[in-house]
C-alpha cells in the first residue's frame, strides 16, 4: 500500500507547556500519516513508538523505499533540500495514543529523528452554537472528547448536567489535570484558540447523562461543548440495536407497500370496477 495515498496531518498542535514535540488529532476508526523531515541521508528508516527503546517499540525498520507491517506503514523519500520520511496508521484505535518517533539509521543525533505525540478521540466537538453529540458506550469502556475553543481561558473544567459546583468533576489552571476517573488536558492551538481533552475511564451505567467542557474567560457566559454518555450493557444494546432495526424494516416495507397500492389504483383504466358486472345503458 501507497502510504503517500493515506498521508493525511490532521489538527497540528503546538503544547502551551512548552513541550518540543508536535501533536496530531484524529478520530478512533480513521487514518493519519505524519512527515519527519531530517537534514541527513541515511539508507535505514525507522518508526517506532515513545523512544525505541522498550520491547516491542519498534514498529516498522527497512532499507526499502516503502514498508508495510500490518496497519503500520513507511515511506522514504530523498529530496533536494532534505529527506523525509512519511509515516502512517490505519485503523487507529485509543490504545495508539502516545508518543511516537521516525526517521533514519537510528541513531542517536537529534537530526536523525523527529518526535511527535498522536491523541485518539471518540470526537471532536467544535460546533458554535454547542451541538450535543451522543456517545453509546459499554461499562469498563473510556470516552474521550476534544473541546475546540477559539478563546483561551486561564481555568479549564469539565462537568456534569447542570454543572453546578456539586457538578463539576475536575478543573485545573494548569495545562492537565487528573481526579478519579476524570481527566482534563489542554493544547493550544498552533495559530490561536485550543483544544480541551476530557476524558472518563472505566464507565459505569451511572456515568449515563450530559456532560460539559468549557473554559472561564473574561467573557460571560464561558463557552463550551456538549456530549452526552449512555452507559448500557452489551445485551441491552444489542436488544435495542435489534428493536431499532426491525422497526426500520417494518416501517420500510410498509411504505413500499402503500406506495405499490397508490400506483396500482392510479393506473386502473377509466370506468374499470371490481367484484361487479356493468350492464349496458339503452
Amino acid at each position: 500500500m501507497n502510504v503517500r495515498h493515506t498521508l493525511i496531518c490532521f489538527f497540528f498542535l503546538s503544547l502551551k507547556d512548552g513541550s518540543p514535540i508536535d501533536i496530531y488529532l484524529q478520530t478512533e476508526g480513521g487514518d493519519i500519516g505524519v512527515y519527519c523531515y531530517s537534514p541527513s541521508s541515511g539508507n535505514t528508516s525507522f518508526f517506532c513508538k515513545n523512544e525505541c527503546q522498550g520491547k516491542g517499540d519498534l514498529l516498522i525498520e527497512t532499507s526499502n523505499d516503502t514498508a508495510q507491517s500490518g496497519r503500520y506503514g513507511i515511506e522514504h523519500e530523498t529530496l533536494i533540500a532534505n529527506t523525509s520520511v512519511a509515516v502512517s496508521i490505519s485503523q487507529l484505535t485509543k490504545s495508539d495514543s502516545g508518543r511516537y518517533r521516525c526517521g533514519l539509521n537510528k541513531s542517536l543525533s537529534s537530526y536523525s529523528y523527529s518526535d511527535f505525540e498522536i491523541i485518539v478521540v471518540d470526537a471532536l466537538l467544535a460546533r458554535n452554537p454547542p451541538e450535543v453529540k451522543t456517545f453509546y458506550k459499554t461499562p469498563g469502556d473510556s470516552v474521550i472528547v476534544s473541546c475546540f475553543f477559539s478563546l483561551s481561558g486561564s481555568r479549564k473544567y469539565f462537568c456534569k448536567e447542570d454543572c453546578e459546583d456539586k457538578d463539576i468533576l475536575v478543573q485545573t489552571t494548569n495545562v492537565r489535570a487528573q481526579r478519579d476517573r476524570y481527566g482534563i488536558r489542554y493544547v493550544g492551538g498552533s495559530v490561536s484558540g485550543g483544544y480541551l481533552y476530557v476524558n472518563i475511564s472505566s464507565l459505569t451505567r451511572s456515568d449515563s447523562g450530559l456532560y460539559r467542557c468549557a473554559l472561564n474567560t473574561s467573557f460571560s457566559p464561558d463557552p463550551y461543548q456538549e456530549f452526552r454518555v449512555v452507559v448500557t450493557d452489551a445485551e441491552t444494546y444489542g436488544v435495542l440495536l435489534y428493536l431499532v432495526v426491525t422497526l426500520l424494516i417494518i416501517v420500510i416495507i410498509s411504505v413500499l407497500a402503500l406506495t405499490i397500492i397508490c400506483i396500482q389504483r392510479k393506473c386502473k383504466p377509466n370506468g374499470e370496477t371490481t367484484g361487479t358486472t356493468q350492464l349496458p345503458i339503452y
